[in-house]
């Protein structure tokens, strides 16, 4: 009797079982991310990825990994996501959870603009939410990049690229620490500024390169005002007098647009220091409101100051 065929068969048959158990292993193979809303167990090198946050998209881009998922409308120096072969899945607010569902995605990227409805998009596929740390920027802004390097296996193009960005921030700081002059980022929208200080939401100029603030908002002003009571109005940008002023228009933004100079630049504005001495800008909108957190905006902001106020060419 010829027991070498059944033998082989059999070992064959072990063999396919394993190289299965092994490919079923590395299927399941999960990272446990932590983000702002806890911690959620995501599956490595996912394939159909939806991006619902601005900043996440820039740094998808930046790496070189695919999405499967975007928002209906994108800016256009994000503009090859507008094409057809992405699936619109809703706006930066509001989720689209009928095309959510016919995707199937394994993982779902958004932003805070969608926290109330995180919870539903978790029920969707694993959802995380990548917050920005005014107190400690780099530390954040490094986590949320190295965490979506290490999911695609993309960590040696990620470091590469925060260590340019460190450089470059470095070098702007530099000048900014030796220099007296204070400046102010400020909102525009619809005729009225909103001038920000350090450790805001658009603190970036003081809290990571270090710029003199010229307006410290009062406690009162950040927080949410008593019930029945009003926010106390910010001081005017003439009031503030800064030497340095950069300003960005809200609505145009969301458009991807430059707002006209003669609505950001009014009488108010005219009255500074820094207007008067040619160190006024308009900075774009979709960068410093819309985005703002990801390897695009980043670089982008570093760049604005660095060049605008010290003639730095990275």
């Amino acid at each position: 009797m010829n027991i070498v065929k059944p033998i082989l068969k059999a070992a064959s048959l072990w063999l396919v079982a394993f190289f299965s158990l092994q490919q079923a292993s590395i299927a399941q193979e999960t990272i446990l991310i932590k983000h702002s809303r806890g911690e959620t167990a995501v599956p490595k090198d996912p394939q159909r990825v939806v991006i619902m946050d601005f900043s996440a998209l820039e740094t998808y881009h930046e790496l070189g990994i695919p999405v499967a998922g975007v928002p209906n409308t994108v800016p256009a120096y994000l503009g090859e996501y507008n094409d057809a072969k992405y699936i619109k899945v809703g706006s930066v607010v509001k989720a689209d959870f009928d095309a959510l569902e016919q995707l199937k995605p394994d993982l779902i990227i958004t932003g805070g603009r969608q926290g109330k409805q995180y919870d539903s998009l978790a029920m969707v596929a694993p959802t995380i939410i990548f917050g920005s740390d005014a107190d400690d920027f780099w530390t954040s802004f490094d986590y949320s990049v190295r965490t979506i390097a290490a999911l695609h296996g993309k960590e040696k193009l990620a470091e590469k690229k925060l260590a340019a960005l460190h450089k470059k921030a470095e070098l702007v700081k530099t000048k900014a620490e030796a220099d007296p002059k204070k400046a102010v980022v400020a909102m525009h929208m619809n005729g009225r500024f909103n001038p920000s200080g350090p450790n805001s939401r658009f603190g970036f100029a003081h809290d990571v390169l270090g710029l003199k603030p010229a307006y410290i908002p009062r406690p009162a002003d950040a927080g949410a005002p008593e019930e029945g009571q009003k926010r106390p109005q910010a001081p005017k940008l003439a009031e503030i007098n800064p030497d340095y002023l950069f300003i960005f228009d809200r609505n145009t933004g969301i458009q991807g647009l430059m707002p006209k100079e003669t609505d950001i630049f009014t009488a108010d504005v005219k009255a500074t220091e820094a207007y008067k001495n040619g160190k006024a800008f308009i900075v774009p909108g979709w960068v410093w409101y819309l985005s703002g957190n990801g390897l695009i905006s980043v670089d982008q902001k570093i760049t604005d100051i660095g060049e605008k106020l010290y003639g730095i060419k990275f």
